[in-house]
């Protein structure tokens, strides 16, 4: 089987249930928009006299409306017990999911358009994939040379890996492959990565973390705190510094990782030297505090279209909520001891415009990318850098292996 269909295949049964629940999910908001459209009927027949015969008429109304709607469910769940029987049947087996290439040219094969859609559902969806038990969930997982490392993994095996490690941790709705995004073009080389590159100038063996980026940003640093600790007891070589770079939601992940692991008391912590963090928001982002306030006034008003829209906006993913909070509770305080450098990027020439400034990257503000609030700690900025290209940019790279050496 060659490479494209092992993906195929890998995603076939949780694809098929994440259309299934997709289904049910429309009926809901087809009986929200319902039940809007008879409030506003039955408020406006009240006004003429005529309230009892409505509310009369209207209990009917609903009482045919969650049958039909109860029908659709019924029937979509009775047809996803029988697909999912032909395939039992069929011995359809889910295959072991490769390790899409880490090559900016390998991000418009097919592999790598499923892998970023997979990202992208996790960002979107992913608590639900993961109270669902739904195959797609990307979970909390390492890669090391194009190879996954188990959940906890059994090391031994590893070859040519060194006493220092630097883990790269991505951002909201991607996967590890986000690091080759712009790879060619900025870095001079499809195959190059930050983790690539530090691993032949400074000897760090890389790893990167691919997670749910959907779930709360605690809860994916707990994750990533318990791998890190498994990782650490089964290296093959004694462990001797310990490097986590983040992108945007990725370095709230790694300082939620930290706090935990502090609390938990995690050998890792004791081996961690830095934590780098590229366009994070760490006191916010203006996108998501929109995105909260819209879902709140369309949800307030009482027309179809405008309650249907204020659903959809108010189920987005627990982790894309948690953006829009200045201050996460349960990522804690930097820590003593460890050295933090803080890199905001500017979509525009002017780094101390206020505009710019309120811009940042276009996606995260300059503010917000240079620390918590009230924090010192070192920062860099680099103008004309927008939020992705943080992930492979030779200026930001600079800065990184200069912190490092």
């Amino acid at each position: 089987m060659d490479e494209t269909n092992k993906h195929l295949h890998a995603r076939l049964r949780p694809t098929k249930a994440l259309i299934h629940d997709a289904v049910d999910a429309t009926t809901y908001l087809v009986g929200e928009g319902h039940e809007s459209t008879a409030r506003l009927a039955v408020a406006a027949l009240e006004t003429a006299g005529l309230g009892e015969p409505a509310r009369a008429v209207d209990s009917l109304r609903r009482l045919l409306t969650e049958g039909v709607l109860g029908s659709v469910r019924a029937v979509n769940r009775g047809v996803e017990g029988v697909s999912d029987a032909a395939l039992d049947l069929g011995q359809v087996e889910q295959p072991p999911e490769p390790a899409v290439p880490l090559r900016s040219d390998a991000l418009t094969s097919v592999p790598g358009a499923i892998d970023q859609l997979v990202g992208a559902l996790n960002g979107a969806v992913g608590d639900h994939l993961a109270s669902s038990n739904n195959g797609l969930d990307l979970g909390m997982r390492l890669r090391h040379d194009g190879q996954w490392l188990p959940r906890f993994p059994a090391t031994e095996a590893l070859e040519g890996v060194s006493a220092r490690v630097v883990v790269l941790v991505h951002g909201l709705a991607t996967t590890e492959l986000s690091w080759s995004l712009s790879a060619e073009s900025e870095l001079g080389d499809a195959g190059a990565h930050y983790g690539g590159l530090l691993q032949e100038e400074l000897g760090l063996t890389p790893l990167y973390a691919r997670y749910n980026t959907g779930r709360p940003i605690v809860e994916s640093g707990r994750q990533l705190a318990e791998t890190l600790e498994a990782l650490v007891q089964r290296w093959p070589v004694r462990l001797e510094e310990l490097v986590i770079i983040g992108h945007s939601m990725g370095g709230l992940v790694a300082r939620a990782a930290t706090h935990v692991g502090t609390n938990d008391q995690h050998a890792w912590v004791g081996l961690l030297s830095d934590v780098i963090c590229l366009g994070s928001p760490h006191q916010g982002a203006p996108l998501a505090r929109a995105g909260q306030t819209a879902a709140e006034v369309l949800s307030s008003v009482e027309l179809p279209l405008t309650r249907i829209l204020g659903r959809i906006l108010s189920h987005r993913s627990e982790g894309v909520k948690d953006l829009q909070h200045r201050e996460l509770q349960g990522i804690g305080p930097l820590l003593d001891g460890v050295r933090y450098l803080f890199v905001a990027g500017s979509a525009g020439p002017d780094l101390d415009h206020a505009a710019t400034d309120w811009l940042g990257d276009l996606l995260v503000p300059v503010e917000s990318a240079s620390g918590p609030e009230g924090e010192q700690v070192r920062v860099r900025r680099f103008a004309w850098v927008p939020h992705h290209q943080l992930q492979a940019h030779a200026g930001v790279y600079a800065a990184i292996r200069e912190r490092l050496t």
